[in-house]
C-alpha cells in the first residue's frame, strides 16, 4: 500500500489503467479499497477494484484484467502529503500480509510502495528502511540494496546511516559479503554468468595513495585482492568522481561505499528508470526508487514509471526463479 498521504495510490492507479500498453504482470493491491478510489477521482480515472480473501489469492491474475484486486486493509482517513502516524500499523500490516502471501506461496514476489520510515517500527524496532526491514523478516543477514535501472546497476555498502558512520562502518566482512551476495543473484536473477564488479574507495581520488585517507589501503584494496585470488572479477577501488562518465563501462555492477555515492549519479542518469531491489533474501522484492513524495500527493502529476518497472522487474526475476 505504501504510505496512504503520499503517491503511491496515485501511482498505483496509473501503472494498473496502463497494464495492458505497458504489458505489466497481474498483482494484487494489500491496502485501503476506498483509496485507490479516493485517488482515482483525485486524478479523474475510472478503475474497477474486487476485494479478495486470502483463499482467493489465486483467482487475481484472472480478477487483474478488469479490476484492481485488493486484499482490503482499511485505514483512517489520511490527510495527502501529509505524514501522520495514524496509519501506521496499517501500512506494517499491509507489508506483512504481502509477505505472508508470499511464504505462503501465493505470491510470487513483494514491490513496496514507498513509505515514510517513522512507519516501519516492528517487533518492537524502529528501522531505517524496507530493506532493513525485508531482511528482519527473512532472517538475512547480508541484505543488498540494489539500485537498477537500463544504464546501470549500482549497490551502496552502507545504506541508511549517518556519514560520521560510514568510515567505522567499511570493513572486511561487510565488503566480502556483500561482493558474494551480488556474484551469485546476479547469476541467478540476471543470467550474467560472471559478473564484473568494480568497487568505489571511500576518499576523494580513492585516497591517493593514502594523501586522503587510509581506508582503501586498509580495508577496501586488501579485499579486492583477497576476492581476485578467488577468481571474483572484481576491480578497484576506483575513484568515484570519474567513474560514471563511460557510456560503454567494463563492469556490470558498481559497489559505493554509502548511500549517496550510490543514489547521486543512478538517479542522475536514470531519473525515473530506476528501481530498488534486495538481494541476499529468500523472497523476491523491487520497490520504485523514490519517496513518499509529500509535495506533489494533491497534484495528481506523480509518474508510475519506477513502480511499472519494479512490478515488470519483479516478475521477471519470479520467473527466472521458478525456473532454477
Amino acid at each position: 500500500m505504501g504510505d496512504p498521504a503520499g503517491i503511491s495510490a496515485e501511482i498505483t492507479v496509473k501503472a494498473w489503467s496502463s497494464r495492458s500498453t505497458a504489458k505489466i504482470p497481474a498483482f494484487i493491491f494489500f491496502g485501503s479499497e476506498e483509496l485507490l478510489h479516493r485517488r482515482a477521482n483525485l486524478i479523474d480515472c475510472k478503475i474497477k477494484t474486487k476485494k479478495i480473501e486470502e483463499a482467493e489469492i489465486d483467482l487475481a491474475e484472472d480478477i487483474f484484467k478488469e479490476c484492481i484486486p485488493v486484499f482490503d486493509i482499511p485505514i483512517e482517513k489520511e490527510i495527502v502529503g501529509q505524514y501522520s502516524e495514524q496509519n501506521d500499523q496499517n501500512i506494517m500490516k499491509s507489508i506483512l500480509m504481502a509477505y505472508g502471501s508470499i511464504k505462503s506461496g501465493q505470491t510470487s514476489a513483494i514491490v513496496t510502495n514507498p513509505v515514510n520510515k517513522n512507519s516501519l517500527l516492528y517487533d518492537g524496532v524502529k528501522f531505517s528502511g524496507q530493506t532493513e526491514l525485508c531482511a528482519h523478516l527473512c532472517q538475512s543477514k547480508n541484505p543488498v540494496m540494489l539500485m537498477m535501472s537500463d544504464a546501470l546497476k549500482i549497490v551502496p555498502l552502507t545504506r541508511h546511516i549517518p556519514i560520521s558512520a560510514v568510515s567505522q562502518s567499511i570493513n572486511k566482512s561487510l565488503l566480502v559479503n556483500t561482493v558474494k551476495v551480488i556474484n551469485d543473484d546476479l547469476k541467478e536473477y540476471f543470467n550474467i554468468s560472471q559478473p564484473r564488479i568494480v568497487v568505489t574507495g571511500l576518499n576523494p581520488h580513492a585516497g591517493d595513495n593514502g594523501l586522503i585517507g587510509n581506508e582503501e589501503i586498509n580495508v577496501i584494496d586488501p579485499v579486492i585482492t583477497e576476492l581476485q585470488r578467488e577468481k571474483f572479477n572484481i576491480h578497484g577501488p576506483a575513484s568515484a568522481d570519474s567513474l560514471f562518465g563511460a557510456s560503454n563501462p567494463d563492469y556490470d555492477i558498481v559497489i559505493c561505499m554509502y548511500h549517496d555515492q550510490a543514489l547521486i549519479p543512478i538517479k542522475t542518469i536514470s531519473n525515473f528508470s530506476a528501481i530498488n531491489i534486495t538481494l541476499g533474501i529468500d523472497i523476491i522484492r523491487t520497490s520504485p526508487d523514490h519517496g513518499t513524495a509529500y509535495q506533489i500527493a494533491k497534484k495528481a502529476i506523480a509518474d508510475p514509471s519506477s513502480l511499472i518497472k519494479s512490478l515488470i522487474i519483479a516478475d521477471r526475476m519470479a520467473l527466472r526463479n521458478a525456473r532454477s
